[in-house]
């Protein structure tokens, strides 16, 4: 066998692969024996008709293209090996570039690893926002904390403001004609949260226990369609009328929230402006890096070829669909109750899945330009923390993604954290 190899424009090429001698000549026996052996002809058992009357019956032709597939995947595979820079992105197509009794040329259609074009990426900066954390912040956070532990306690006197809580049965009617999901009996409003048509809370405020009412609203035009627009009529009683009551910020209330190590207040507001700070850095330091991606993707140019985005949507559209089985809702009722379609869906994959592809791409090729390796000691770390991760042994961890597959992630992970390394000042 010879194998020749062309490179073609957007990550395409041609690999030739001949097969001739002994290789073809056996190809074209086994092919005809099977033929043969198959073939049912008028008098003659099946299997026993003479050889002259199967090819005339078959045709040399038909012999040559069952050869083919006994030698295609041989061929390809000495071709790769003849030209082992070869990264294949999916599945080689095959034509025939010609064919005789004597010798047969495969063309092999490759969709490979795109060449990224490295620009100055070494002037890109990795630019962290500073994070402050304010006693205002801290005060937030602590009213947050009191309203979620708070309690609802009955009004005695006096009538509904903004922030009560106003219990009401209601009925509402379009045209004098009462509609369906229009009715509620006891229901626990909060004033001012929004939760109910424009205008309706509004309407509540210096009501009185007891006190009856008619509120006029407007359904907002993307309501459902048999509302949408429409004046409608509410025939309103207030039942009660609550409010929070929240707790006192002492040494109780710090005990009650069980949070480790925190006994007083001091420990408390000391804790919440650790954690704002963790969660603003981690915010800051995921749009520094976004930030990051998308100027080297500025930087650095490269041609995404199309197989590469549909295999990144297929894996993005999976990993989706186990997400919702393991919440117990198939990917076919979330396409019933979304209105959408499998096809729309992937559709919308598409844009993000053609980001990341590029990222991983960009963040590869900038590894190996700064020549950065993968120790076996790294690999281990590596699947190491994978393995407390997902909670599985770390051997069968490596059934799953071998280690020429992790070495390229953690290479990526490390050119990541070189060009983090580059700040601004």
């Amino acid at each position: 066998m010879k194998a020749v190899y062309e490179l073609k424009e957007n990550s395409s090429a041609e690999l030739l692969v001949t097969v001739d001698g002994d290789k073809w000549q056996q190809a074209q026996k086994k092919a005809f024996n099977k033929i043969k052996n198959d073939i049912e002809l008028p008098g003659f058992r099946k299997g026993k008709a003479p050889e002259a009357k199967v090819r005339q019956v078959v045709g040399e032709q038909q012999i040559w293209y069952d050869a083919i597939d006994l030698v295609a995947q041989e061929a390809l595979e000495y071709g790769l090996d003849q030209y082992k820079d070869i990264r294949l992105v999916a599945r080689p197509s095959l034509d025939v570039q010609a064919m005789t009794s004597n010798e047969v040329t495969l063309k092999f259609l490759l969709t490979i690893y795109p060449e990224v074009r490295l620009g100055d990426y070494k002037a890109v900066e990795y630019k962290p926002a500073k994070v402050t954390v304010t006693k205002k912040m801290v005060e937030e956070e602590i009213a947050r904390l009191q309203q979620s532990n708070s309690i609802e306690v009955l009004k005695e006197e006096g009538t509904v403001e903004d922030g009560d809580i106003a219990v009401i049965d209601f009925e509402g009617f379009i045209d004098g004609e009462a509609f369906e999901g229009g009715k509620g009996t006891e229901y626990p409003l909060e004033i001012g949260s929004g939760s109910f048509i424009p205008g309706f809370e509004e309407q509540l405020i210096g009501m009185k226990t007891g006190e009856e009412k008619d509120i006029n609203v407007t359904f907002p035009e993307d309501y459902a369609a048999d509302v949408a627009g429409k004046d409608a009529v509410f025939k309103v009683k207030v039942e009660g009328i609550k409010v929070k009551q929240l707790p006192e910020l002492d040494e109780d209330f710090v005990e009650e929230l069980e949070i480790e190590n925190v006994k007083t207040v001091a420990d408390l507001e000391k804790h919440i402006r650790n954690d704002i700070r963790e969660r603003k850095t981690q915010q800051a330091e995921e749009e520094a890096t976004n930030a990051l991606f998308d100027e080297l993707c500025e930087v650095c140019k490269v041609e995404i070829p199309e197989a590469m985005i549909d295999a990144e949507v297929e894996d993005t559209f999976n990993q989706y669909a186990q997400r919702l089985q393991s919440q117990g809702v198939s990917i076919d009722t979330y396409f019933q109750i979304t209105g959408m379609t499998k096809e729309d869906f992937k559709v919308n994959l598409r844009g993000e899945a053609e980001k990341k592809v590029r990222i991983r791409l960009v963040l590869e090729a900038i590894g190996t330009d700064m020549a950065i390796s993968v120790s076996k000691e790294e690999l281990e770390e590596e699947y190491k923390t994978m393995s407390e991760h997902y909670q599985m042994e770390v051997e069968q961890i490596k059934q799953y993604i071998p280690a020429e597959y992790l070495a390229e992630d953690v290479k990526m992970k490390k050119a990541l954290e070189a060009l983090k390394g580059n700040k601004a000042e």
